[in-house]
């Protein structure tokens, strides 16, 4: 399996089929995965009667839609996210379960006869395509469902080889690229981001494989593509010809490379963000890195929830303003996965490491708090603090983020290295064994680590022959000491784009330690977000940590919360924590297949136990708090690039 690599690329990724994960953290989350999860959400939406939509789609009359518009592109996500599990682990009964879905999916294609495919369009409003003849496009998710499609018969191809639903996705773009465009084209550019990127992983398949379109029997031309999502992105704003995607909603207020802050709907906001770099990956013009960057700084130092989650506002599921973060802020799972899209499109065109570090810690706090840890429930919203009515759900009547959860989990496998011409980048700490080529030397590398409970990593590396390249590992902007050997030698090093870099002859046996500092740490947020204002957070490494009633029994039926507005940054009345509390951790090998919990005590010295954010509400329901009332005011210096930081405890 190749990786969609893009030509201007600063740094290359691995196909998640080139690296074996083999941790103790992250691999039974993956086999419940593919075990349990990717069943539970093919059944559940045979179920719902999404699967039944293509049936009546190809029987041309006679049927109805089931579910919400955007069913198509959630079934196409689904197969997207069980195509990576297919290609880095194998699956039989999944392989063949697809196959039926996807010759559903094609006799419904071939029953409409011009490559469009929308099963709500074509059953209940036959006669507004595109959203001709007073129909919805932003309802209707037309051209949305169009790109998961797409997306959907890329990753699908390149896992298992078959060009079944490619063949379908190229039908599809064939069709929107010939009626979509400048003038006579029509101005059409989707409501719901998702295809720009979509399409342009189709058109560098298009370049890799040139001699698919013969194996297609289909035009296949990688020009028609790009120019496709250059159009998409370049007339969001242009409104000549259409009517607005509601303007800030859906980030049709202004020509995206005009816009400086992020705003709307910020699931999609953020996969169109993620498209906008993918663009730059692909042409290498500069403006469109420029801006990502900017919108990327906006969310991150401005906009970002301290669990990673993105989107505070429950109308319109949308951005607020700079700093507006309360703790009862939607914060969609489906908005977290696609910052952390966004996130990495962005490392791979600048090697820097705080794109990771956004990255790992949406994984270890958003992702994995959106699903239960048997597989099979789940969060749509993920606040920072619940009275204990916030619940994961068996289903949704809009289930759109367990698609997105397969979708990324899978992808973690690619995460974890990267290279370019002068070496390699150890990016993400989990046991596993890597595989590419530096110049014309393969080179593997194997680490092993009981992350994120411990903070002790071993790299070996174990290039077919002796080489010179450099090994970059990434300092966690959370980590305050480490320390770094080779062959058990203190290992001089630079620091580059936050990365520690050893540069030097690497032989077969040579193996790096990495020992990270896992302290417990209080974590203040900027002093601009008022609602968190005289309150800190629990950190331990990459993970948030919280308050579940169900471990703290003796306050059920007391506040959890203190009353926030008789705080301010000049009081200590009504602390939880005293100003240095003492912690204590205890790695528990029966919670919840093993964690590390922290002990400490409120002002009262009454005993307080935190868990791992992403552990909550697996074991009962209850009251949950992340921010806890504390008595230290945030100093106004020392905040650029910065939204949250550690409270000096000296």
């Amino acid at each position: 399996m190749r990786p969609t690599t893009y030509k201007h690329q600063a740094v290359l990724n691995l196909p998640v089929a080139s690296v074996r994960i083999d941790d103790a953290f992250w691999a039974p989350k993956l086999e419940v995965l593919q075990r349990v999860t990717a069943h539970d959400v093919l059944n559940k939406f045979e179920h719902d009667g999404a699967l039944r939509n293509f049936d009546f789609a190809a029987e041309g009359s006679g049927g109805y839609h089931s579910g919400e518009p955007w069913f198509d592109g959630l079934v196409y996500e689904t197969i997207r996210g069980i195509s990576d599990l297919l290609a880095a682990r194998g699956d039989e009964a999944l392989d063949l379960r697809l196959d039926g879905i996807i010759a559903k999916i094609a006799r419904a294609q071939d029953a409409v006869g011009d490559g469009y495919l929308n099963t709500y369009t074509l059953l209940d409003r036959p006669d507004q395509r595109w959203a001709d003849n007073g129909g919805n496009l932003r309802w209707q998710h037309d051209v949305y469902n169009a790109g998961c499609l797409i997306e959907a018969g890329v990753h699908h191809y390149r896992a298992t080889g078959k060009t079944s639903l490619l063949a379908v996705a190229v039908k599809f773009a064939n069709h929107m690229s010939g009626l979509m465009g400048p003038p006579p084209k029509r101005n059409i550019v989707p409501a719901h981001s998702l295809p720009e990127e979509a399409v342009l992983k189709l058109h560098q398949l298009a370049l890799d494989e040139p001699g698919l379109a013969a194996k297609l029997k289909l035009p296949f031309e990688a020009a028609d593509y790009l120019a496709l999502a250059s159009f998409w992105i370049h007339n969001r704003g242009n409104h000549e010809g259409r009517v607005s995607h509601d303007g800030e909603y859906a980030q049709d207020h202004k020509p995206v490379l005009e816009q400086d802050e992020a705003v709307g709907h910020a699931v999609r906001a953020t996969l169109l963000y993620a498209g906008l770099t993918a663009l730059y990956l692909s042409t290498g013009e500069a403006a469109y890195l420029g801006t990502a960057k900017t919108l990327w700084d906006d969310i991150a130092y401005r906009k970002s929830h301290i669990t990673g989650g993105v989107g505070a506002i429950h109308h319109d599921e949308k951005f607020g303003g700079a700093y507006e973060l309360p703790d009862n802020g939607y914060l969609e799972t489906c908005a977290a996965a696609g910052m952390g899209f966004f996130s990495w499109n962005l490392f791979l065109a600048t090697g820097e490491s705080r794109y990771i570090d956004k990255l790992e810690t949406i994984l270890y706090n958003i992702v994995l708090a959106g699903r239960s840890l048997d597989g099979h429930k789940y969060f749509y919203e993920n606040p920072l603090v619940s009275d204990g009515g916030h619940n994961r759900w068996e289903w949704h009547p809009c289930p759109c983020c367990p698609p997105m959860i397969l979708k990324l989990l899978p992808e973690i496998a690619s995460y974890i290295y990267a290279y370019d011409g002068k070496g390699a980048y150890v990016n993400l700490f989990v046991a596993s064994e890597g595989e590419f080529a530096i110049g014309d030397v393969p080179v593997r590398l194997k680490q092993q680590t009981g992350y994120p409970w411990t903070g002790s990593v071993g790299i070996a590396v174990m290039p077919e022959r002796e080489a010179r390249f450099a090994v970059r590992i990434r300092i966690p902007e959370w980590c305050g000491r480490y320390a770094l050997t080779v062959n058990g030698q203190a290992a001089a090093h630079e620091l580059a784009n936050g990365y520690a870099v050893l540069d030097r002859t690497w032989g077969a046996d040579d193996v790096v330690r990495f020992d990270l500092e896992l302290s417990v740490d209080l974590i203040e947020a900027h002093p601009k977000v008022t609602t968190h204002a005289n309150r800190a957070a629990i950190r331990r490494g990459p993970m948030l940590y919280c308050l579940e009633s169900t471990d703290n029994e003796r306050y059920q039926g007391e506040t959890v919360r203190y009353a926030r507005e008789a705080l301010d940054k000049d009081t200590r009345l009504n602390r939880w924590l005293p100003d240095v509390p003492v912690f204590e951790t205890e790695h528990d090998p029966a919670f919840l297949g093993g964690a590390v919990l922290v002990r400490t005590a409120d002002e009262n010295g009454r005993p307080l136990t935190a868990i791992p954010y992403p552990y909550w509400n697996n074991r009962s329901r209850g009251t949950m708090d992340v921010w806890l009332g504390h008595g230290h005011p945030a100093d106004e210096a020392g905040w650029e690039n910065k939204l949250y930081r550690k409270i000096a405890r000296d």
